[in-house]
């Protein structure tokens, strides 16, 4: 692997400079909220809500940026997720449903002990399903969307190749189409070729039908991404939570490595923050697969010392930029 370590300081502030004019859209099927408790020696010592989901956050983050985004989600029963957004900063438009807000409870101790606990939201009705997705389709054609975020789970009720079909009708109308999802819903959607999925490695290799356990080095690792990117044609981000990111596409096999956080303070939404900084760097900054990586890793690291859903700013993901690693293959073993 050959060592891109150096990068100027002037590399990291021209990705914060730009002013991007493109508009990303964001679909979340799935809000949540994000509970996260934190304990010592058994006890409760912090507690924070926060409207979370890979879509919200992803939204989140790109706006913090500086990018142009529209989120939109189906408005739980109770009206949760409307007030809860309320103030965000960025565009969004919620469909009425009669779903309940989901809760994720994330219990971090004091020692470093982390639990997860994760509920679903119900049903989501055809009436309401086909209004979300009528919707998302026409901000495509009205709106001049750029890039379509087509990421996390499903409510029941939601058919698992919905966002192959949204890749497919979004590529129609000349939309590039990123994908965070899992299983089936991963699976079809690959075959519809987003320009990106970001998978983690447990979810990498449930769709490409791999076995975790037999991964030993980061070697393997880097090889099996790669052939999968041969093999799909579509570009892969894959996190490897404090190991890192590897990306496999047109420009080659990276590897990129952050420093070790000893203490995650807040680790929900790090996947979705190296995923909005790479396709903010990358997609509207038009900075190279080189600086979008290093810069989506520094941001990804920057969040998990920061609690709950809080999100780095620009100073914070430098301190991580000055530190982080970047390699790319050397020769065409993959």
């Amino acid at each position: 692997m050959q060592n891109l370590q150096k990068t100027w300081t002037s590399d990291f502030q021209s990705i914060i400079d730009y002013k991007p004019n493109l508009h990303v859209l964001a679909l979340c099927l799935h809000p949540a909220l994000d509970i996260t408790v934190y304990t010592k020696n058994g006890k409760q010592t912090g507690r924070r809500e926060d409207l979370g989901g890979k879509a919200v956050n992803l939204a989140r983050m790109l706006h913090l940026l500086g990018a142009r985004v529209t989120l939109v989600a189906p408005n739980d029963k109770h009206g949760l997720t409307a007030q809860l957004l309320e103030g965000c900063g960025y565009d969004f438009e919620l469909i009425d449903t009669d779903l309940c807000l989901r809760k994720n409870v994330k219990t971090i101790d004091a020692c470093g002990k982390i639990e997860e606990h994760n509920s679903c939201a119900g049903t989501l009705s055809p009436q309401h399903y086909a209004q979300l997705i009528d919707r998302v389709l026409h901000i495509c054609r009205t709106r001049q969307i750029s890039i379509l975020s087509l990421c996390g789970s499903f409510p029941q009720g939601v058919e698992k190749g919905v966002y192959k079909s949204l890749i497919e009708r979004a590529k129609a109308l000349n939309i590039a189409c990123v994908t965070d999802a899992t299983n089936d819903a991963l699976f079809l959607a690959i075959q519809a070729k987003p320009c990106l999925i970001k998978p983690n490695l447990q979810e990498f290799c449930q769709v490409f039908s791999q076995d975790l356990s037999m991964l030993k080095t980061k070697e393997q690792v880097e090889r099996l991404i790669f052939a999968s990117y041969l093999a799909t044609d579509v570009p892969i981000l894959c996190s490897l939570d404090k190991h890192g990111c590897i990306y496999a596409g047109r420009e080659g096999l990276f590897d990129v490595c952050g420093p070790i956080v000893e203490h995650v303070a807040g680790f929900a939404g790090a996947g979705d923050t190296l995923l909005a900084s790479f396709v903010y760097a990358r997609m509207l900054c038009n900075a190279t697969v080189e600086k979008s990586l290093k810069f989506a890793c520094a941001a990804a690291t920057a969040k998990v010392r920061l609690p709950a859903n809080t999100l780095p700013f620009a100073q914070q993901i430098f301190t991580e930029w000055t530190q982080t690693d970047i390699r790319k293959a050397e020769h065409e073993i993959y």
